[in-house]
């Protein structure tokens, strides 16, 4: 459950900026944000609904509080946090490592990022199946935890550079798959087979939805193939009608 009375800022103003605002008011902390760049406001008209939801109540609104809790970095060149408040970067650019930001503001930073989808980046971060908290500092972590913890989803910790890898490499492993799928379906035509069908047992061959640890070959694993470790989630609140 959501601690009352915390406060974040959020800088940014793309898509993960206006999610991760929206998704935090949600889940009962005070929050400002930058007014959303126009192209958020026509792809993603129901976050922008909920947005002015919150507005409304109060929960949301554009500019700066004043000593917030929290500070979450997404997207934003200019970083700058109020002594005493946690730092969280949920988009590797502009800053390429956590670990940079991290040296740039001379504190601990944690590494959260966000795979949010255009069209449902609100729902995707409301209801991701974890969240990756990355950090080196438990301090940090623990804080991240208090901050989010109204927003249902279970985190997953490990050290910030795991954390910032795992947005490239769930995005590479996307790519693989489609490029192999695109060219089974130009072997498919070359060699006259039906490609619906043919995806289709592939895909119900069970080796292909295994747990990737099963398809790894134990003998190239090293002691840091277990870098994450994942935590039980926290007390969630009974998740409301948005609007």
């Amino acid at each position: 459950m959501a601690v009352r009375g915390l406060r974040a800022r959020v800088l940014g103003d793309g898509l993960t900026a206006v999610a991760v605002a929206t998704g935090l008011a949600w889940s009962g902390l005070k929050v400002s944000c930058a007014r959303p760049d126009p192209s958020v406001s026509a792809s993603e008209p129901r976050l922008q609904e909920v947005m002015r939801s919150l507005r409304r109540r109060g929960a949301l609104s554009f500019g700066e509080l004043a000593d917030p809790d929290a500070v979450f970095v997404c997207g934003a060149e200019e970083v700058t946090a109020p002594p005493g408040s946690s730092v969280i970067n949920c988009v590797l650019p502009p800053w390429e490592r956590t670990r940079d930001l991290q040296a740039a503001l001379g504190r601990p930073v944690v590494s959260n990022p966000q795979l949010l989808r255009e069209g449902s980046a609100l729902e995707d971060f409301l209801s991701a199946d974890f969240a990756v908290l990355g950090a080196d500092d438990a301090e940090a972590l623990v804080r991240a935890d208090v901050v989010l913890a109204g927003v249902p989803v279970p985190p997953l910790h490990c050290d910030v550079d795991s954390a910032d890898l795992v947005l490239h490499a769930t995005n590479g492993l996307l790519e693989v798959e489609r490029e192999y799928f695109d060219e089974l379906a130009e072997l498919c035509r070359a060699v006259g087979a039906d490609v619906d069908r043919v995806i289709e047992c592939v895909r119900l061959d069970p080796r292909i939805g295994a747990d990737p640890e099963q398809r790894w070959d134990s003998s190239r694993r090293g002691p840091a193939a277990r870098l994450c470790e994942a935590h039980p989630p926290p007390v969630l609140a009974e998740l409301e009608t948005l609007l």
